[in-house]
């Protein structure tokens, strides 16, 4: 880690050619020359070798040879011979620059070439220190100065002492001391030159430096102050570096008795104990507490590091010497962990403090939030509105509560409950439900649950879905499949549910719904023949087989009608279900809209009239067959017994189809829709006219069948002891299946149908309800028929 430079200690360090005081002494006062500069050296108007030893005057074992000193250097002399243009100083052999040494150890420059006695000697140590520089400083200032190397250590610091020449040095520094040595002054430094290798001018003073621990401040304040304010002029740093020398005592002898000598000099870098820097602040160490100013009772006052929950501040006062710092609590908004601090933070958003001298903000709590910096309260947020946590920072982290969302559109909030089906996070906007996205992220996304549905106009209020495949959720107005309408529960014109996707009419499928009609009719035609042959004392294979095929219808209705619950069923049963609906004239994802179109009443109206058209159907075919030959004609008995069993055969159907409209289930919303067609909600225009069909076929058909079939039981025996066979023969498809002591038992199972839809009815949005009624009215018609009524064929 760098250490801490505080600055000069009194005086500057210098490198260059020094001379002797003496010989600058006599030189001026003989001659009135002032060697100490640089111009003074030119031969064109001195003789400054009459003041100096000549080269001679030095042995040649006391120097290092050219050869094995900087005077090889290639690139040095080369840029000599370049700056200078003295091409006589160097020797040029093989392309290989060296400087020309005649003698073998003096290099000499242009003024004292030509007579080598005029030379000037300068000695350098090491391999030759800065021989470059100063070969460029004597031959451009024409300066007759020979350049010698010393050949050691021992040589450099004596061959000064020995003679009076010129030398190269630093100060401070003990060497050369003795000599008093002034530097030689050359022009001011110039760095561009300097930077291309031109160095004629003078390198630039060293400043000597004070340098501390990084640390010091923080450990020893007071003795970094006193670092600080140490000065001490170059005469005084001599003297001590003198006497040492001379002395030869240690360093700590040597400094010891300078500091006994020169008391006011050292005094002066004493700080004041009550001048503290910053980062500290003044300290009573009798009370033991910081302190606001520098006079009190004790007069016992330090520097101390300012505690956490306090900053350093400047006093301005007229006491003790220099500036001081006293320790100042953090006011309210801000906050400081650290001690030894300059100053205090504001509080960040989302936080504030309320108390002074603290060590860090509070976080502002639920229901509030703060965007502003270095507060002493928080903002509330709006009322019915909170935060997802603490700390929060912006106004738009106010909103509604999970399972809430904001109806308001502009910036004020009205939080109002999320209906079931919807999934409302919190801070949830209608706005971002409409659009699908939030600017808080995914997480914070309102959306509309599967199975649920809600349109653009009204987007809180929930319908309930019959499928997921038709209500995927999302974004309001979302139905699955191109289905449209509310909720999701028809195709547009000219398409048909298929029980995926809604697809267009194509021909083929109206053509198929013709041709099932005609079939319908045929069927019912046929069926006059097929219910209507004569009983035997055996099972018929035609018998069986109506009979059978009777049965197998009966127990796909039931099934169906086990498939209406409102219940959750696995996916396998769910097939079986919607393919056994199809004998209870669910027939909507047969392409039936491509035939009624897409008005739900009207594809109700023709589900119930099929009923009465094949009982219409069953009675024209009579009255035509009388146009024809009489053994054609249709007997009035057998056609009775053909409607019944027809009734028989679809009296689940047709109690199912009428008690349909009575099927309501509810929405989230409030509202009601029919179980089979969900776009019809309760109450309506559109129900009511279904309840009127509804009421007819149940008031006309259901109960009506089922009173003439038990007054046909009832009457059966009489009829059969009078010989009124033709009454019998009209009610043949009620007891023809059974044994002569059940006869009756037709009826339990016709009433069977009504039965099992009648907890969907009652209990529409409570499938425990009704799975619990549909299974003790199928159990107690199990044991009713093993117990009383069991069915065989007859014979």
């Amino acid at each position: 880690m760098a250490p801490i430079n505080r600055g000069n200690m009194g005086y500057m360090g210098f490198i260059t050619a020094f001379i002797p005081k003496l010989v600058q002494e006599q030189a001026y006062s003989t001659q009135g020359v002032a060697l100490e500069f640089y111009r003074n050296w030119n031969v064109s108007w001195n003789q400054p070798w009459n003041f100096f030893s000549g080269i001679s005057s030095v042995e040649k074992r006391n120097l290092m040879p050219c050869n094995a000193s900087m005077m090889q250097d290639d690139p040095a002399m080369r840029r000599h011979v370049q700056f200078t243009g003295d091409t006589d100083g160097v020797v040029i052999a093989n392309e290989k620059y060296s400087g020309r040494c005649d003698d073998g150890y003096w290099w000499l420059p242009p003024a004292c070439r030509s007579n080598p006695s005029t030379c000037v000697p300068w000695i350098t140590g090491g391999t030759g220190w800065s021989v470059e520089e100063f070969m460029q400083k004597f031959t451009t200032w024409n300066m007759p100065v020979a350049v010698g190397v010393a050949a050691t250590w021992g040589d450099y610091t004596t061959l000064p002492l020995a003679g009076t020449m010129a030398f190269y040095w630093w100060s401070p520094d003990p060497t050369f001391l003795e000599l008093s040595p002034l530097r030689v002054e050359f022009p001011e430094f110039n760095k561009r030159e300097h930077d291309q290798g031109i160095q004629t001018s003078q390198l630039n003073a060293i400043s000597i430096d004070t340098l501390v621990s990084r640390d010091l401040p923080v450990l020893a304040p007071m003795v970094d102050r006193f670092a600080d304010n140490l000065e001490i002029s170059q005469a005084q740093m001599d003297a001590l570096l003198l006497e040492q020398k001379n002395t030869g005592d240690s360093w700590e002898n040597v400094t010891c008795r300078w500091v006994l000598a020169n008391r006011a000099t050292w005094e002066k870098w004493i700080p004041d104990q009550s001048a503290c820097f910053p980062g500290f602040g003044l300290y009573d160490t009798v009370v033991k507490d910081f302190v606001e100013m520098r006079e009190n009772a004790t007069n016992q006052i330090t520097c101390q590091a300012c505690p956490p929950g306090t900053f350093s501040q400047k006093l301005e006062d007229s006491i003790g010497t220099g500036e001081t710092y006293i320790c100042v609590p953090c006011g309210l908004g801000t906050s400081q962990p650290s001690g030894a601090a300059l100053s205090c933070t504001p509080c960040k958003v989302g936080g504030y403090q309320d108390e002074n001298r603290s060590t860090e903000c509070k976080r502002c709590p639920f229901r509030t939030y703060q965007d502003e910096e270095g507060q002493v309260a928080c903002k509330s947020c709006p009322a019915s509105t909170n935060t997802l946590g603490l700390g929060s920072i912006a106004p738009s982290d106010c909103g509604c509560l999970e399972d809430q969302i904001d109806m308001d559109r502009s910036d004020n909030f009205e939080c109002v409950a999320c209906m079931e089906g919807m999934k409302c996070p919190a801070l949830s906007q209608l706005v971002d439900l409409e659009n699908g996205t939030s600017a808080n992220g995914e997480l914070f996304t309102p959306m509309i649950m599967e199975g649920f549905y809600t349109t653009k106009d009204s987007p809180t209020e929930v319908f309930r879905c019959r499928s997921t495949r038709t209500c995927p959720g999302g974004t309001p107005g979302t139905c699955g499949g191109g289905l449209i309408g509310t909720p999701c529960s028809q195709c547009p014109a000219g398409a048909t549910w298929t029980g995926s996707v809604c697809e267009d009419c194509a021909g083929w499928r109206q053509a198929l719904w013709g041709l099932a009609v005609c079939g319908v009719f045929a069927f019912l035609t046929l069926a006059y023949y097929l219910t209507s042959s004569k009983v035997t004392a055996k099972a018929t294979v035609l018998f069986a087989t109506t009979a059978s095929f009777g049965m197998l219808v009966m127990s796909m209705q039931n099934l169906g009608l086990v498939g209406t619950m409102t219940v959750e069923w696995p996916e396998g049963l769910q097939a079986l279900f919607s393919f056994c609906q199809l004998f209870l004239l669910d027939i909507d994802s047969y392409g039936f809209s491509c035939l009624a179109g897409q008005s739900e009443p009207i594809r109700y109206l023709l589900s119930a009239l099929i009923f009465p058209v094949g009982i219409a159907w069953l009675a024209l075919g009579y009255g035509l067959s009388r146009f024809f030959p009489e053994k054609y004609h249709w007997e009035g008995p057998k056609v009775c017994s053909t409607m019944g069993a027809f009734l028989q055969v679809g009296f689940s159907t047709m109690s199912a189809t009428s008690l349909a409209p009575m099927m309501c289930f509810q929405h989230p919303n409030g509202l009601r829709s029919i179980l089979k067609y969900p776009g019809v909600i309760c109450g309506s225009a559109d129900h009511t006219s279904m309840l009127v069909f509804a009421g007819i076929l149940l008031v006309v058909f259901v109960f009506g069948f089922v009173a003439l079939c038990g007054f046909a039981v009832w009457k059966v025996p009489s009829w059969s002891a009078k010989r009124r066979d033709h009454l019998v023969a009209s009610v043949r498809f009620l007891v023809f299946r059974f044994r002569l002591d059940s006869w009756w038992f037709g009826v339990p199972l016709l009433v069977r149908g009504p039965l099992i839809n009648l907890p969907v009815v009652l209990a529409t949005d409570y499938p425990p309800i009704q799975v619990v009624c549909i299974a003790m009215i199928l159990t107690t018609t199990m044991v009713t028929a093993f117990f009383v009524g069991r069915t065989s064929f007859s014979g």
